[in-house]
């Protein structure tokens, strides 16, 4: 595979990939994200929130994981349904889980052991009132900047995956459903932190 084929697959893998591969690959995924939340302590209590909790059992964890995938799936099944009759479920769920992957990226750039050190000293710091005193090694503020952009930047890859697949599945090119979309998402992350359905 050349370099610029497998950036056309990580800019859209639905076209050059199996659903039936995408289908695995994202399973795959979301076992691994559950995986993570339990070994590393990090809850993802929103659609797009990932933080720090108490050391959870893994069912726990993987059930947490599900309320989002569910949650995120039937809302926009639900949309496809209403804006394209012909949208299939499963189409809408790999289209979900693959873009649930750029959110591994996150834990594992922004949530590993070693950055978690650097940042949790600079917060204790910080918590006690230590902020005129603080002092930062170069290398540590570098890896905390670049961290917090890519982090930043994989978000965005999140909503282009999600929107990418969604207006397949919906057999869209329209700009409205772009937004549509990703507005539902930042809508269902607000109503999941309300209601706070996690364990």
């Amino acid at each position: 595979m050349s370099s610029r084929d497998f950036m056309n697959v990580l800019l859209n893998p639905f076209e050059d990939v199996t659903s039936e591969k995408l289908l695995i690959i994202g399973i795959i995924g979301f076992s691994l994200m559950s995986v993570l939340s339990y070994s590393l302590h990090f809850i993802n209590d929103g659609i797009i929130q990932l933080h720090l909790s108490e050391p959870k059992e893994y069912w726990k964890c993987l059930l947490n994981g599900s309320i989002n995938t569910a949650g995120l799936t039937l809302c926009m099944f639900a949309y496809g349904k209403i804006v394209y009759s012909k949208t299939r479920f499963i189409d809408v769920l790999i289209a979900v889980l693959i873009a649930q992957l750029a959110l591994i990226l996150v834990v594992l750039i922004t949530m590993n052991p070693f950055t978690m050190e650097v940042s949790n000293s600079m917060v204790k710091e910080l918590e006690n009132g230590n902020i005129k005193n603080i002092k930062m090694d170069t290398r540590n503020l570098i890896i905390l900047t670049i961290s917090g952009l890519l982090g930043i930047l994989l978000l965005y890859y999140f909503f282009h995956l999600l929107v990418v697949g969604m207006k397949i599945a919906i057999n869209s090119k329209r700009l409205v459903h772009t937004i549509s979309i990703v507005l539902l998402t930042l809508v269902l992350d607000m109503v999941f932190k309300i209601i706070y359905p996690y364990l």
